[in-house]
């Protein structure tokens, strides 16, 4: 659904709606009526999806949460384990530490992707057994 809305406002519509406006300035932007906008066939769609059903059913679904609830959980406890301990990040970050402090740790956490934050915190809390 949202692949369908994306590739139809960027790539169908821009082009029939953007060229002849040729606004100057932010403010010229802002007076003008909108600039881009769904194809009629996929703004009728998409007015179908808004509202709460969509809210029901896509941001506030059970596993949306959940995946929210872990993700939070996973950047708070690197986070906290980094700040408690600063050996643990690669030795290469030991420096930026000392120089910035938490920002570093935040900056730190920040920059991973969701598959590295995983493995971090796996390796960091998950109890093995031999």
């Amino acid at each position: 659904m949202v692949n369908v809305l994306v590739t139809d406002l960027t790539c169908t519509e821009p082009g029939r709606t953007w060229s002849p406006a040729s606004p100057g300035s932010v403010d010229q932007v802002r007076d003008l009526p909108a600039l881009i906008d769904f194809s009629p066939q996929v703004a009728r769609r998409a007015a179908g999806v808004e509202g709460a059903s969509c809210c029901d059913n896509l941001y506030r679904h059970y596993r949306v949460n959940r995946a929210g609830t872990k993700a939070r959980r996973i950047v708070r406890e690197l986070f906290e384990a980094f700040h408690q301990e600063p050996r643990l990040p690669p030795p290469d970050f030991h420096e930026q530490f000392q120089r910035d402090g938490v920002r570093a740790i935040a900056d730190y956490v920040a920059g991973m992707t969701d598959r590295y934050a995983i493995r971090e915190h796996r390796r960091l809390f998950a109890v093995e057994e031999g």
